[in-house]
């Protein structure tokens, strides 16, 4: 308080403000919640934030679902399919992060499915098959995707599989650990349950010829 009994005045710039009033909160003040107090954001949220900010110059796109995201071609934006019709791309590779944040743990499954082209009053269409030519679990895609020129000549290209790499790194950054997919564990089940029958077959007739003798 000023000698005079006057509330002070402290000059912002845009507005003049008393020592009794506060300034207004900034836009990217942490949230706030009932309480008062900051609210953490959700690991996964950050996960899906830090993955869409690397994919921002690259034909992905990041669609957040219960439990985790999904990262694929970004086949609704037509900056990027005009490039990915271009390369004659045939087969669309979908990656589905799971982050089970108690357990602070990841997985990430690939979806392959194929891409059909068809011509449009705007462009060629990609029509992506739900049926046929299904693949789950751990798909390796070995495309390298051709973007353009950059400046100065240099050819930029874009590789599915190495986003994947980067996937994961990030989430290991953000102190979570991967493990296998869903399907994957299926899979090995699946694996595991087809060895053991064959072993106990084996084991059968086994017995069975020394019985007979």
């Amino acid at each position: 308080m000023q000698g005079n009994g006057r509330p002070r005045v402290t000059d912002t710039g845009a507005h003049q403000l008393t020592e009794h009033e506060s300034p207004a909160p900034s836009q990217t003040a942490p949230r706030r919640s009932t309480h008062g107090y900051a609210e953490p954001v959700p690991t996964t949220e950050r996960f899906a934030d830090l993955v869409e900010a690397e994919l921002a110059d690259k034909p992905f796109a990041v669609v957040r679902v219960p439990g985790g995201f999904d990262v694929g071609f970004a086949l609704a934006d037509a900056r990027w399919v005009s490039i990915l019709a271009v390369n004659d791309v045939r087969d669309s590779i979908t990656y589905n992060v799971r982050v089970n944040e108690r357990a602070g743990k990841f997985s990430i499954n690939d979806t392959l499915r194929r891409i059909s082209w068809s011509a449009g009053v705007s462009g060629m269409v990609p029509r992506v098959g739900f049926s046929t030519s299904f693949q789950s679990g751990r798909v390796k895609y070995g495309r390298v995707i051709q973007l353009g020129l950059a400046p100065g000549g240099f050819e930029v290209s874009f590789s599915p599989e190495e986003e994947r790499a980067r996937i994961t790194a990030i989430g290991q950054e953000l102190g979570l650990k991967p493990g296998p997919s869903r399907s994957v564990l299926i899979g090995l089940w699946t694996a595991g349950g087809a060895i053991g029958l064959c072993i106990l077959g084996a084991a059968i007739a086994l017995t069975i010829q020394a019985l007979l003798g």
